[in-house]
């Protein structure tokens, strides 16, 4: 991966494709789960998704990378600890220039 050095960008791919909400089976529990779309971001070139429960009364949000995959999106969730790190620095960043 590329090294992120402070640029991120916010998409609307799963906003304009599918709307406000996105659909994940988790196949830990063995289940689809529903979110809320928060933000999408560019960061160096990968996308990532910051969702919230739709289900629940959960208000952390949750940090996916995702991609189109035969024109559907692909939620995968971030194992790399670096990886996650710049996608929730470029997440706080993109935080703190929209809503300060």
């Amino acid at each position: 991966m590329e090294f992120w050095t402070g640029s991120a960008s916010e998409v609307r791919h799963l906003r304009d494709s599918w709307g406000n909400q996105v659909e994940w089976y988790d196949a830990r529990l063995a289940r689809a789960e529903r979110y809320e779309v928060m933000t999408e971001i560019d960061v160096a070139g990968q996308t990532y998704a910051v969702l919230t429960s739709a289900d629940t009364a959960d208000p952390h949000p949750y940090l996916f990378r995702y991609s189109l995959t035969e024109g559907a999106p692909l939620l995968v969730p971030i194992e790399a600890e670096e990886e996650w790190d710049q996608a929730a620095d470029a997440f706080v960043t993109w935080l703190d220039t929209r809503h300060t």
